[in-house]
């Protein structure tokens, strides 16, 4: 050797015999670097340039590298020499094995040929030979430059496949276990590196620890998807296959004693990918993962179970076994279902004590890859002799009701399908053509179903034996609510025997009822499971002095698809404590729903299972109060959002007997909003239930304190029905004023859903009921509405005269301030209707006393209203400097009571009148101003028309002679 060093893999090296020579400047040390990566080819000046600059050398660049050009050979003293120019640019002249590079290129080449021949002693020592030569991250000292961070690139990755290299020969050599640490340091350094993670795990293997190593390939491939969003490449797929036919090779036959996965299984998507993350996250050493699979019978668990654990089975290479616990009907004792899961795993000798057995189990699964399904528990103590002391053994159970005492579970709820899920296993079953013949009718059979995947088997394995039969008939049979249980559990004793297509018993096997036998042919295939929890509810179970089964039959009784912890309480005629302890039990087990905070539901299945009951064990008399409690409640509740809602609505005297809720429910608006949609079904439910259970007072009084509830919801069609009940129950209490007062309400909801004359024969209907109670007043209001009716339906001129007769008659009646007011809506509807009815100068004579009596009475709105009106109607009868004074007034009034719509209403009007009188700026300011309000109370649409007219207000006017100049 001649003593000469240039080195790139670690700082920048120069070295003579006389030792290093360093090489202060940074820039000094990237011109070199620049020349050592690119020898022996010269390097133009201009790219030297780019180099030491990066990319952006400076003006008279050229001569500032000459002078580092100059002061590098100085540094470099002897070897300065080697510093070169040429006709092409600059090099460095260097000779073989000078540059480290050079000599680890040779050397790796040389350890690879060896490997050839198999002579991986000698591959070791070359391998370790050029890795000596890395003195630390390469160029470490160099400044950033396109060649510098390019080669730094290269370099490391040939660094890391030269390590990898070598770890590969050196398990090969047997030495597995000194490079396991250099190899998890590689993979963890580089975690999308996957060479490095496949000789990880074949080192592990290779040093007899196969557990970790599969347990290591999990926790890489997390990483990759995860992380990256990629799956293991091919290689390190390879590596993990290997050590599973590896350990095939050396154990005795793995159990595979999961049931048949069943092929109409439908949807779960998302919880079955859950589950699946659960059971596969822990490293060996943790806790076993426990997931806890809950639902009412029929609902699908035990098929959810064997889908996933089919789905986990390459993840599980040790065994997948099945144990049927015995559910509610018939739970197996511990000790036995601890030897049976002894013997699937290949013990034939076990202790006869419990806790023995249980210990054994642990021993046999420690370190194995098992996933045990524990098929319908009764409760956790079932489950702890049979719980694993550590990953990577893993539990599935399936329990109809939550197990708090089991720890370190991860619970997975089940409920019923959504309809499109319901109408695809349908489908599934029954095939596609079939179910695409008749769609509608398969959506109606799902939801008769209810959704539970049971029921779905049953009434799909008799459309598939019966093909004749079409889905319409079947959903005509099923459809009588109350009587769906007995229907589908018909069709299941129709249906006993085996089909051709095997949508019989067979397709039953673990269909997640009580999850029966596969050969079981018991006709209550819905009803059974549902029954052994009803009759599994015991008296103060719930921790309190609470009937469970009372509790249970009688919530069923409230009606709406959801129902609140106060609603519960009044039903039960308990305090909110112990209706909360009752209903969470009954969630607890599966029986009741919890739909949200606070909320809960029945199954419709189980609501119907439910009432059955309450009609044989509970009296007529009981059940009676029950709902009476629920409708009472219903109504004290309502009325106090009512009064929150609409609180100036005229109460009559016969509202004075509707009870005060207590305690307040609501403080605040919002608070009864929220209530008010949460509870919207369930109240109109109610309205049927009180006429129904003989409570007309309630019935008729219901609908009164709801209508404003939905009336600024948008939803008074709802109220029809309901309303119409009411009307009922009024006349059978001889009460004529509610009769009214309910009819004119439902005249209301028929002009808000373009109904008029319905409406106005309505408004009609109301007026006999208030003569005989004596009410001039209403009957005049029943006669004013039908007329304002009468103008929304487009007919001003008769809405015109039907008011003038108003007038008159509320003139001949004795004064009083409500007649006042409505004297001042008469009047304004009547103006309206003239102009409408094109008659503008009899409207105009009716401002004078529409404004007078409108001031005079304090009625505000309605006088803003008047203004802008007869503003209006001055500009439309070209008079628009008298208009735009009626509408400043109008903005006044207003803008005084805080009423922005009707301030955006009025704006409008006068950029109307200003754009008359040619006073454009004026009219856009007006209009610009609307928009802004009417975007801001999110009229958009207003917003939208304003912004055309400002639009217009901008265009250019048309050239003379053109079309639109023409007015054609």
């Amino acid at each position: 050797m001649s003593g000469i060093r240039f080195g790139i893999l670690g700082p920048l090296l120069a070295e003579d015999p006389a030792g290093p020579r360093p090489i202060a400047a940074a820039r000094q040390r990237a011109l070199l670097a620049a020349l050592l990566l690119t020898a022996p080819r010269p390097v133009a000046a201009a790219d030297l340039a780019d180099q030491v600059w990066n990319l952006e050398p400076p003006a008279g660049a050229a001569g500032t590298l000459h002078s580092y050009l100059s002061r590098l050979r100085t540094a470099l003293g002897p070897l300065g020499e080697r510093v070169t120019t040429h006709s092409s640019g600059y090099t460095v002249e260097l000779k073989p094995g000078e540059l480290d590079v050079d000599v680890f290129r040779d050397l790796r080449d040389r350890a690879r040929a060896a490997v050839a021949r198999g002579d991986l002693e000698g591959a070791a020592a070359g391998y370790g030979e050029a890795l000596a030569l890395w003195r630390g991250a390469p160029l470490a000292d160099v400044p950033g430059g396109p060649w510098r961070d390019d080669a730094v690139r290269y370099w490391d990755e040939q660094e890391l496949a030269t390590r990898e290299e070598l770890c590969e020969v050196q398990v090969r050599r047997g030495r597995a276990a000194a490079v396991i640490p250099q190899l998890r340091l590689l993979v963890t350094e580089n975690p999308f590196r996957e060479r490095a993670a496949a000789l990880l795990l074949q080192a592990l293997a290779a040093d007899g620890r196969r557990a970790e190593a599969l347990a290591e390939y999990q926790r890489v491939r997390r990483v990759l998807v995860d992380e990256a969003g990629i799956e293991p490449g091919e290689g390190l797929r390879a590596a993990f296959q290997e050590i599973l036919r590896e350990d095939d090779d050396r154990r005795p036959a793995a159990p595979h004693l999961l049931p048949a996965d069943i092929a109409d299984f439908t949807g779960r998507e998302e919880q079955l990918a859950a589950a699946g993350s659960v059971l596969t996250a822990p490293e060996p050493g943790d806790p076993p993962a426990v997931v806890v699979v809950t639902g009412p019978g029929g609902v699908g668990k035990s098929a959810f179970a064997v889908r996933l654990g089919q789905r986990l089975r390459s993840q599980f290479p040790d065994g997948q076994v099945f144990v049927r616990l015995g559910g509610l009907r018939a739970p197996r004792r511990p000790t036995e279902l601890v030897a049976e899961a002894l013997r699937a795993l290949g013990v034939t000798e076990f202790p006869g004590e419990v806790e023995k057995r249980s210990a054994l189990l642990r021993a046999t699964l420690a370190d194995r890859r098992v996933l045990l399904v524990l098929d319908d528990a009764t409760d956790a103590a079932q489950i702890r002799r049979l719980l694993p002391a550590g990953a990577p053994a893993a539990l599935i159970v399936t329990t109809r009701r939550r197990l708090p005492g089991l720890p370190g579970q991860v619970p997975i709820e089940l409920g019923s399908l959504p309809t499109e899920q319901a109408a695809a296993m349908l489908a599934r079953i029954i095939g596609a053509d079939r179910a695409g013949a008749e769609p509608e009718a398969l959506a109606r059979l799902a939801e008769a179903c209810g959704g539970l995947p049971i029921a779905l088997r049953i009434c799909g394995a008799r459309l598939a034996q019966r093909r004749n039969r079409s889905v319409a008939s079947l959903v005509a049979r099923l459809r009588t609510v109350g009587q769906r249980l007995e229907g589908i559990d018909a069709l299941r004793h129709e249906s006993a025997e085996p089909t051709e297509h095997g949508a019989g018993n067979g397709t039953e096997a673990h269909d997640g009822t009580a999850d029966a036998d596969p050969a079981e042919t018991s006709p209550s295939a819905v009803r059974g499971p549902l029954e052994e929890s009803y009759r599994a509810l015991d008296y103060g179970a719930a921790g309190r002095d609470v009937d469970l089964a009372r509790a249970f039959r009688l919530l069923s009784l409230i009606g709406g698809e959801r129902f609140s912890l106060p609603a519960a309480a009044a039903v039960l005629d308990v305090d909110e404590f112990d209706a909360d302890s009752a209903v969470e039990y009954l969630v607890e087990v599966s029986l009741l729903e919890a739909a949200g905070a606070d909320r809960f539901a029945f199954h419709p299945l189980i609501q119907e299972l439910a009432r059955e009951h309450a009609g044989a064990a509970d009296g007529a008399p009981e059940r009676s109060a029950a709902v009476g409690r629920w409708t009472a409640w219903c109504l004290a509740t309502a009325a106090a959002a009512d009064r929150l809602f609409d609180p100036n609505r005229p109460k009559s005297a016969w509202e004075s007997w509707i009870r005060d809720a207590d305690p307040a429910p609501f403080g605040e608006l919002p608070e009864a909003a929220d209530w008010f949609d949460r509870e919207s079904a369930g109240l109109l439910e109610a309205v049927t239930a009180a006429a129904e259970n003989g409570d007309h007072a309630t019935a008729a009084a219901l609908p009164l304190v709801l209508l404003h509830g939905f009336r600024i919801r948008g939803r008074v069609e709802e109220l029809e029905e309901p309303l119409r009940i009411a009307i009922a129950s009024a006349v059978e209490l001889d009460e004529p004023e509610l009769a009214g007062v309910q009819l004119n309400n439902l005249a209301i909801v028929h002009g808000a859903l373009g109904r008029f004359d319905e409406a106005i024969a309505t408004f009609a209907e109301a007026v006999p009921h208030y003569e005989r109670a004596g009410l001039a007043e209403r009957v005049a209001q029943a006669h004013i509405n039908a007329a304002i009716t009468v103008a929304q339906s487009g007919r001003p001129a008769e809405a015109a005269d039907r008011l003038r007769d108003s007038l008159t008659e509320l003139d001949d009646l004795p004064a009083t301030p409500l007649l006042a007011s409505m004297r001042v809506s008469v009047l304004l509807a009547l103006a309206e209707s003239l102009r409408d009815s094109g008659r503008p100068k009899e409207a105009l004579l009716v401002y004078p006393r529409l404004l007078a009596e409108a001031e005079a009475v304090g009625d505000t709105p309605r006088l803003a209203i008047a203004w802008a009106n007869l503003g209006k109607l001055h500009v439309k009868d070209g008079r628009p400097t008298e208009g735009v004074d009626c509408i400043d007034k109008a903005l006044e009034l207003h803008r005084s009571i805080g009423n922005q719509d009707g301030e955006g209403y009025a704006l409008w009007a006068l950029g109307e009148a200003r754009a008359t009188l040619g006073q454009t700026d004026a009219a856009r300011g007006a209009w610009v101003r609307a928009r802004d309000i009417f975007s801001r109370l999110g009229r958009h649409g207003f917003a939208a028309d304003l912004g055309r007219e400002l639009a217009a207000l901008d265009a250019p006017l048309p050239e003379p002679g053109t079309a639109a100049g023409n007015g054609s």
